[in-house]
């Protein structure tokens, strides 16, 4: 069984407060029936696409768009963020389950 993009997300969060990392999860995509939420909540900024997670590494901020081992897709909005971030010196990554990740934040130090 493949684990859910929420689990990797999880494992990922663990072994960040594990390694005493900052980082913060922006709710980009909180979802409500209400349209008067619905249009509250872009008054406010809430838009899809942005990374799922930003780290502080080295004082640097990289953003990560968590994803399942295997399936998952990237969306255009998501690619377009992407491609923002990292034209602005923020390197972030589609990562492919928490290890993926893991590994991503390791090779930042």
């Amino acid at each position: 069984m493949i684990p859910t993009e929420e689990q990797e997300q999880i494992l990922f969060i663990q072994w960040l407060s594990a390694k005493k990392l900052y980082y913060w999860h922006t709710p980009n995509s909180t979802y409500t029936r209400s349209w008067s939420q619905k249009r509250k909540n872009q008054a406010m900024g809430v838009q899809s696409g942005i990374p799922d997670l930003f780290v502080i590494v080295n004082n640097k901020v990289v953003g990560v768009e968590m994803k399942r081992t295997k399936g998952g897709v990237v969306s255009a909005n998501q690619k377009k963020w992407i491609e923002i971030l990292n034209n602005a010196g923020i390197k972030t990554i589609v990562a492919k389950g928490h290890k993926q990740a893991i590994d991503f934040i390791k090779s930042m130090y």
